[in-house]
């Protein structure tokens, strides 16, 4: 059996409230792989190459969801061509939205030991087949801008993490709402861009938000791309030119996986999306920030398999 191979983010903000679980997670991983901390993006892409050319057949990463898409896109770049080995969420964040997405439960702690006691025991190991959204070179589950970015970066601006903070943010914004104060503002500055969805130009510039998604659920229970599994090797994305007072009345809809339906709203389930800033845009993937000024391919990434404990 050639093994597992852990990545550790100490830097997660799961983690950082339990900084001595790296030990523990060395323990239960034994002689069954390795357990690597990474302090710095520069160091995945060698890590990846060793992982590969120990011929691991299982990739595990601790931490949140920008840990798992920063892995992810680092093997992918590392090793062009190369199928990824099953993949592991240990649930290291504070949000795991992916994971939450797709039903994969459980602590670090115990599903490290289940991963371990089924890959020694033999067992075959259950996984989920799931796409990616490639931006370019990067690879992650959700992105967005507009909206999306200036929501995480309110969000990381408070003093805790976690849905309460999520909550927390969405009251603000709407208190924010009702004396059109600044708060609201910067949640709702646009993206300045020109988007083509495969041949078609939206035709306006300015988005409040747009979403770009391979899974369903984007954080807090939200549902905003309910057709993301309509048609295999798509995603959906979706991109509006609605206010704070036209979206926030709705904001229940999304928690109930309604669509909302509006002529500002542009939805398409599809495999292609150009993004040309008209100025410089903030964005985000799995809840890493981003800023670019350079236009954006979006395609769909390959599909990997999720394993399930």
């Amino acid at each position: 059996m050639a093994g597992i191979g852990i990545i550790h983010n100490p830097f997660a903000r799961g983690n950082l409230r339990r900084p001595g679980i790296i030990e523990e997670i060395k323990r239960i991983i034994g002689d069954s792989g390795e357990v690597v901390i990474t302090r710095n993006i520069d160091e995945l892409p060698e890590v990846m190459k060793d992982f590969a050319g120990r011929g691991f057949e299982i990739l595990g990463v601790n931490g949140g969801d920008g840990s798992m898409h920063l892995v992810l896109s680092a093997y992918l770049n590392a090793l062009p061509g190369q199928p990824l080995p099953k993949v592991v969420a240990l649930r290291g964040g504070t949000m795991n939205t992916m994971p939450n997405s797709l039903k994969l439960k459980g602590k670090t702690l115990s599903i490290a030991k289940k991963l371990v006691n089924k890959y020694r025991s033999g067992e075959p190991l259950e996984v989920i087949k799931q796409h990616l959204v490639r931006l370019n070179d990067k690879y992650g589950f959700m992105t967005g801008a507009g909206v999306p970015p200036n929501f995480l970066a309110a969000y990381y601006s408070g003093t805790s993490t976690g849905p309460w903070q999520g909550f927390k943010v969405i009251v603000r914004a709407i208190l924010s709402l009702l004396v059109q104060g600044p708060y609201v503002k910067f949640l709702f500055e646009p993206a300045k861009c020109i988007v083509k969805v495969a041949d078609q130009e939206l035709q306006p510039r300015e988005f409040s938000g747009m979403l770009a998604c391979s899974i369903k659920e984007i954080g807090l229970g939200f549902i905003f791309t309910p057709h993301v599994y309509d048609r295999p090797g798509h995603f959906q994305f979706i991109a509006t030119t609605l206010s704070p007072l036209q979206i926030l009345p709705n904001i229940h809809k999304f928690w109930l996986g309604k669509e909302l339906i509006h002529p500002q709203v542009f939805s398409f389930v599809t495999n292609k999306v150009l993004i040309t800033p008209l100025a410089n845009m903030r964005y985000t993937i799995d809840g890493e920030i981003y800023e670019t000024e350079e236009p954006i391919e979006m395609g769909c990434g390959p599909t990997i398999d999720l394993v399930k404990i």
